[in-house]
């Protein structure tokens, strides 16, 4: 019998259906039947490569490089790429494979259309000088790519400025314990226009002259674009005050706010104001509930709210926030009465005059961080937590995440905002 072929464009929407789905293991199978299905398949299974969650990292990489050398054409249907080192206790030996890695920059070349890129050093800040100068004329290169929208950086110290700067065209961007090089003052650079297109900035223990850098490019490139900003503030002096003039001069067309801060240790916003941000629909806070805290969880993300209330705020009498998510750590021995004292001043300041346009409130508790039993008992007493709240109509709810998951989405898009 002689076999039947399925058009082109059938074979296509078929496996882009299965896509949708991320259903690998069907792709695969897919990708074997024959070269009609195998290349539009291999799109799909290709869209992102993630090798910062293989152990060892190393050889993962070394895999995906040989694959890459031996059919190049995969390289163009990559649009996400994760890259991450192995920590001291998987490769034993402190140092980077990264760093070490020769055959890296051709890696890079072979990846013509990246979209989203992540580069992690382990917890020891790798000096960006100490990368092979033909992988950092590589990344230079990948940063350079027209197609490149979203890139995230960790660990990363002496990180030059020029090429920081040049990252603000991105509409992404995360920095995670990044330094500049501050061997040349940064006035060198406070006079010159860059062209910034920045959506989304997540900053998380990131220097004080990282973030005013930042915030140098995104005030000389008007009008504004960005439109969230995600903190995990550090104890550096002048932190706060770098945030806080990135707000001021790049920041008038914020519509989300996220204040991260570590689960550890209290942390202050210092002189950072949601009061100078007329178009804040969205907040997002962390807060912990370890024993630590003698004064609650909840006196920090008080205090920024009750900025969106104030006689300076650019309206007094209401705010368009619609939506507020608190992310609830290190839960512990629920009690029905003392949660409802220790949530009353959340109550109390969302359910003012200014707060009329809010319409939801979530609560999610960490699943790494509290007991699946705290966390049941947490959601029976959540009912009652919040009486002003529930009158008024505000939908409130109460769910799991995993920070991980979390973690990925940073850099997702802005649709909507």
């Amino acid at each position: 019998m002689s076999s039947i072929a399925l058009p082109p464009e059938l074979i296509e929407t078929i496996v882009d259906e299965i896509g949708l789905l991320h259903d690998r293991g069907t792709l695969k199978a897919c990708s074997l039947v024959s070269l009609a299905f195998a290349f539009p398949a291999q799109r799909h299974l290709f869209r992102a490569v993630d090798l910062d969650n293989h152990i060892p990292r190393k050889k993962a990489y070394q895999r995906f490089h040989r694959l890459l050398v031996a059919k190049p054409h995969l390289g163009a249907y990559v649009r996400e790429l994760r890259l991450g080192d192995d920590s001291e206790d998987d490769f034993g030996s402190g140092k980077s494979w990264i760093v070490q890695a020769k055959t890296l920059p051709r890696t890079l070349g072979l990846l013509p259309r990246l979209e989203a890129f992540t580069l992690t050093f382990n917890a020891e800040q790798t000096n960006w000088k100490a990368i092979p100068a033909e992988t950092r004329s590589a990344l230079g290169h990948l940063f350079r790519l027209p197609s490149l929208q979203a890139v995230s950086l960790e660990f990363i110290k002496a990180f030059p400025p020029q090429l920081l700067l040049s990252l603000t065209r991105l509409k992404h961007l995360s920095l995670s314990c990044v330094e500049t090089d501050m061997s040349t003052p940064l006035a060198t650079y406070i006079h010159t226009r860059w062209e910034s297109n920045l959506q989304s900035l997540f900053l998380r223990g990131t220097s004080p002259p990282t973030v005013e850098m930042i915030g140098q490019a995104l005030a000389s490139s008007p009008p504004h674009s960005l439109r969230r900003l995600a903190i995990t503030p550090t104890f550096e002096h002048g932190f706060s005050d770098a945030v806080s003039d990135l707000i001021k001069t790049g920041g008038s067309c914020l519509t989300a706010f996220e204040w991260l801060p570590s689960i550890h240790f209290s942390s202050s916003a210092g002189s950072i104001d949601l009061g100078l941000l007329p178009q804040l629909r969205l907040l997002r806070f962390v807060v912990s509930f370890r024993k630590t805290y003698a004064q609650g969880p909840f006196p920090e993300v008080v205090r920024l709210l009750s900025q969106l209330v104030a006689p300076q705020t650019v309206n007094s009498t209401a705010n368009i926030v619609e939506s507020v998510t608190i992310d609830v750590h290190c839960v512990r021995n629920v009690d029905g009465n003392k949660l409802q004292t220790e949530w009353k001043p959340i109550d109390k300041v969302l359910t003012k005059p200014a707060f009329r346009r809010l319409k939801e409130v979530k609560v999610r508790l960490s699943t790494s961080t509290s007991s699946s039993a705290d966390r049941h008992k947490f959601t029976l007493a959540f009912q009652d937590i919040l009486p002003r709240l529930q009158a008024k109509g505000v939908l409130l709810s109460v769910t799991n995440y995993h920070e991980v998951e979390d973690a990925k989405a940073l850099l997702d898009g802005l649709e909507g905002l």
